[in-house]
């Protein structure tokens, strides 16, 4: 079975009365007649609710769409994954700014890669001063040692 989550307008909503269940965005897009955005919320029923809410609470958990915590009290945390139907506000913040197309976007590739001519740095040459410990001594030669 597949993960499948409710699509409503609040947690609430969508752990007691969802307007449909729905596995990817573009589906609960459709369902939702409108745009949606997941959203996960964690809900802290008193203990009044915690009975009332205990079948909708365990239909989530089967589905895969909330997880049961317990805070430090031994009182449940539901963590629960829903669709939310975005408001119409939303929807005007969520749209991108329009830029002006004349104006040409500036380019930044020439500072970061093209500052040198190698990718490879060069080579330092050899100091003829320094000692070579793993190399033969250049001031003896082999003739003097045999």
């Amino acid at each position: 079975m597949t993960l499948a989550y409710p699509i409503a307008n609040s947690a609430m909503q969508a752990l007691t009365e969802p307007l449909g269940h729905e596995r990817t965005q573009a589906a609960a897009r459709k369902a939702a007649a409108g745009p949606v955005t997941f959203e996960t919320e964690w809900l802290r029923p008193g203990p009044e609710r915690q009975e009332d809410l205990q079948p909708y609470v365990q239909s989530a958990v089967a589905m895969g769409a909330a997880q049961i915590y317990e805070t430090e009290k031994g009182r449940p945390v539901i963590a629960l994954n829903y669709w939310r139907v975005m408001t119409e506000a939303e929807q005007v913040f969520d749209q991108p700014v329009a830029t002006d197309p004349a104006r040409k976007r500036e380019d930044h590739t020439d500072n970061l890669y093209f500052r040198r001519g190698r990718t490879k740095p060069k080579k330092k040459p050899v100091d003829p001063n320094q000692l070579d410990l793993f190399g033969a001594d250049p001031t003896s030669s082999d003739k003097e040692n045999s």
